[in-house]
């Protein structure tokens, strides 16, 4: 019997993570969660609201853990993760549920576009903090 798994995709906009995680999900029957999903509408029209990140956020860790909880075999979150601690509670969820955790890093070499009109030059300040940690 294989151990449960999160599996945390990060990467910046255009990567393809959402792409790979449904992709991912209809291999593997598995739970997908990511903080953008808190702001597309149930016609998948995204509308951030900034002020509303922390909510976003919140909503993200909750419904991991409620999956975790439930020993849902395989779990996927999906974000930017540009910074570790942003990846830590979700880390510290694996090992609390006794799950294995892999993250894996999405890189945009298809020259893909984000789905959410981020300016090039807001990707282009993430890319200075985004940071491969091993």
């Amino acid at each position: 019997m294989v151990q449960p798994s999160l599996l945390i995709l990060r990467g910046l906009p255009g990567a393809g993570k959402t792409t790979l995680a449904k992709v991912l999900s209809r291999l593997a029957n598995a739970s997908i969660f990511s903080v953008d999903s808190y702001f597309e509408n149930e016609s998948g029209d995204y509308n951030f609201d900034y002020t509303k990140n922390h909510l976003a956020y919140k909503e993200c860790e909750d419904q991991t853990k409620q999956a975790l909880e439930k020993k849902t075999p395989l779990v996927i979150v999906h974000h930017t993760f540009t910074l570790d601690w942003e990846m830590k509670p979700y880390e510290d969820m694996a090992k609390e549920f006794g799950y294995l955790y892999f993250v894996v890093t999405v890189e945009n070499r298809h020259r893909g576009k984000n789905m959410h009109q981020i300016p090039e030059e807001q990707i282009e300040k993430m890319k200075l903090k985004f940071k491969l940690e091993l």
